[in-house]
């Protein structure tokens, strides 16, 4: 009995065996899934996986109705994570070309259009990225990426200076998607467009909006920081910055000979001291974070891609580990010489490098590789001790030998100054400046106190009194509240 239930065994193991395997699945179903797990691959930030998930649906399932989808992710891939823009063109170009009709169409007019506006340097730059978006309205006017296009439409506007075309797409996505997960950022930017118009008024109410409509988007403790520095400037008879005397930063021998403060919009408060020969940085609730070690430091600037410069006297460090030196053209053909002092370094809108040198009193742009391509804004010879970048793209020069400080587009060409004096101020020692979201500029003179300019060049406002004896650097926080370094005190005052 048995040995004959062992026989009977072997049989049905046998047909179990032979019998054909179960299908794992129709290669949309199998192409899907790659998709989806990519997606998560990539909101845990695991993105090497994620690639491989999309290159897979790309090489392997061509012909399903997943491709499209991939190439879109592998462009964002490229675009987000390796900022490889022709690399991300080209997956976008894909799916334009190759699936007009798909989903992944309005996505790939969107990231193309996006691609042209990061890399305008010009009007006509800036209206080829506008094309890009309006080609998506007017092919997939249903898309879910319609209110980005129009979003992106009236940040290309505001980038070219026509604010009010700005402001009109913009509440295009507000009046007509108010339920889009853009629509508080297209709200804020109408009331940043209205302040940079000059109607400060206007902008916060606009800005208000954002906090009454939205109050739990990442855009309402934002428009609370703008309307709080609008209504400080504008909200009476005339700008009013009191000290905080419960403001303390404790550094220690951080204090001591400060050449540059800087908050960063995570209100992250970086000090570089020559006494420590480092840049310190401080959360916003006081405790120490990182530091960036430095010889001889000079200024603090911050790149549109959030890393911090520290420009020395002879060579620039860009975030935690890029150190560059930079050389010039020497007298002799062929030869390059090495700058060994640096006053000021920033990164441009445009990506451009700017490196300001005392020795011949030039300051030099250098491209995105860091390779010479001139002087800036020009050949004539200035002593600037300080570069800044505005919102707008604007770069701003403290010639501290001339006491003029200016403001250069990134072609060269002056848009506005204010100094050596004039109605109301006269600078004596300027040290430092900073510029707010609004293109109000701070000046920090040694002997004269905090001076504060509009856009036009009127003073709003002179800051001084005992406790600001040597004011030496400036920085902005978020709320428009101004930090001075003064260096006869050794102490960061806060004025709000």
């Amino acid at each position: 009995m048995t040995g004959r239930l062992l026989r009977v065994a072997w049989a049905l193991l046998f047909l179990a065996l032979a019998r054909p395997a179960t299908p794992q699945g129709s290669p949309e179903t199998q192409a899907r899934a790659l998709l989806e797990d990519g997606r998560a691959y990539w909101n845990k930030k695991q993105y090497k996986q994620a690639l491989e998930n999309f290159n897979t649906i790309v090489t392997g399932f061509s012909q399903t109705d997943s491709v499209d989808n991939a190439l879109l992710e592998i462009g964002r891939y490229y675009l987000e994570v390796e900022a490889n823009n022709d690399k991300a063109r080209e997956s976008f170009d894909q799916i334009v070309k190759r699936y007009p009709q798909s989903d992944g169409a309005p996505g790939a007019y969107y990231y193309l259009g996006m691609i042209g506006f990061a890399g305008a340097k010009a009007p006509a730059e800036l209206d080829d990225a506008i094309a890009q978006f309006k080609r998506l309205q007017r092919l997939y006017p249903r898309s879910e990426w319609v209110p980005r296009a129009l979003h992106a439409t009236g940040l290309a506007h505001r980038k070219a200076g026509r604010l009010p075309d700005a402001i009109e797409a913009e509440r295009r996505v507000a009046l007509e998607h108010p339920t889009s997960d853009v629509t508080p950022a297209a709200q804020f930017q109408i009331g940043l467009c209205y302040a940079l118009l000059g109607e400060p008024l206007q902008a916060m109410e606009e800005l208000q909006q954002v906090r009454n409509r939205f109050p739990e988007s990442e855009w309402a403790p934002l428009a609370l920081d703008r309307v709080t520095a609008l209504y400080r400037l504008h909200g009476g008879a005339k700008a009013v910055f009191a000290r905080d005397p419960s403001y303390v930063v404790a550094a220690g021998d951080g204090l001591k000979d400060v050449r540059a403060i800087l908050m960063t919009p995570s209100r992250t408060l970086w000090i570089a001291s020559d006494k420590v020969k480092s840049a310190l940085s401080f959360e916003a609730d006081g405790r120490k974070g990182a530091s960036l070690s430095v010889e001889e430091v000079r200024s603090l600037s911050r790149s549109p891609r959030g890393d911090i410069l520290v420009a020395a006297r002879a060579a620039v460090r860009i975030g935690p580990k890029d150190i560059k030196t930079f050389a010039i053209p020497s007298d002799k053909p062929g030869v390059m010489k090495t700058l060994d002092k640096i006053t000021a370094a920033v990164v441009t809108a445009g990506g451009s490098l700017l490196v300001a040198d005392d020795d011949k009193g030039r300051v030099y742009r250098y491209d995105a590789e860091s390779q010479y391509v001139g002087t800036f804004p020009d050949a004539k010879e200035r002593e600037v001790t300080r570069m800044a970048v505005d919102s707008e793209g604007g770069i701003v020069l403290l010639d501290r030998s001339a006491k003029v400080v200016s403001v250069f587009d990134e072609a060269g060409k002056l848009l506005r100054s204010a100094g050596p004096k004039g109605p109301g101020f006269e600078f004596k020692k300027p040290a430092d400046v900073a510029i707010d979201p609004f293109r109000n500029l701070y000046v920090a003179d040694e002997e004269g106190g905090i001076f504060v300019f509009s856009p036009a060049g009127q003073l709003l406002v002179t800051i001084s009194g005992e406790d600001l004896k040597r004011p030496k650097a400036l920085t902005l926080d978020t709320d428009g509240s101004l930090l001075v370094y003064d260096e006869r005190a050794e102490k960061v005052l806060r004025y709000k």
